[in-house]
């Protein structure tokens, strides 16, 4: 069976549903995200994923907890996931200043039972010392696909990563080498599905931004 990858954005934050301004370095999802979340899940189960992949903001982790209970897979909490520009303070792009995000300690907390990438120790996930640019954020999405892509455990595998927006669409440009990408596609529905499939050695991408198991007034981005 040739892999096949779902690429899903987190549910609704509560730094989605305010003002730039009032946004934090790592919000939790709000109860319209648990909502989706759910509702996620349940589609999820549908494309029979048999890995699970997170980023370490909590928002993910938060959204990938009911795909876990209802799919029955153990999560991993993957380091290079977050979101592009990395966990930071601050709303100006001249004024944002790196923040460490959760630590090892904080998330075995949150998720037990959960695998926590080894990279990740005692002073937080985030190793950036400035604020991500697209150039960095690229370079770090083509080493996610490169890793994705060589790694034997992956070869057969259905694997849903439950990741963010942008990089979500920086990921699509590695895997697809296309660099345009952005120029063509929308706004990235929270909890909505991106289908990438790997045949004779490139990937194609099956479906964008599917989010038909949210309801019209549910949808947020």
């Amino acid at each position: 069976m040739n892999p096949c990858l779902l690429l899903v954005r987190h549910a609704q934050s509560a730094n989605n549903s305010q003002a730039e301004e009032l946004r934090v370095p790592d919000p939790t999802i709000t109860k319209l995200g648990e909502l989706q979340s759910k509702r996620l899940a349940e589609a999820l189960v549908a494309l029979k994923p048999t890995v699970l992949l997170t980023s370490p903001f909590i928002r993910s982790i938060q959204t990938a907890r009911p795909v876990a209970a209802q799919t029955g897979l153990r999560p991993s909490i993957r380091q290079d996931l977050y979101e592009q520009g990395g966990c930071y303070r601050g709303y100006r792009k001249n004024d944002r200043h790196p923040m460490p995000g959760m630590n090892r300690a904080e998330l075995e907390a949150h998720c037990p039972s959960w695998d926590i990438d080894a990279r990740i120790g005692d002073s937080g996930w985030n190793d950036l010392t400035v604020y991500e640019d697209m150039k960095t954020a690229r370079e770090r999405a083509h080493r996610v696909a490169d890793w994705f892509t060589s790694s034997p455990e992956f070869s057969s595998q259905r694997v849903a990563m439950v990741i963010h927006a942008d990089f979500k669409i920086r990921l699509l440009e590695a895997f697809l080498k296309r660099d345009d990408l952005e120029d063509h596609l929308g706004e990235v529905v929270n909890t909505a599905i991106t289908k990438l499939s790997l045949g004779a050695g490139r990937w194609k991408l099956d479906f964008w931004n599917s989010h038909q198991h949210l309801e019209a007034e549910h949808v947020t981005t």
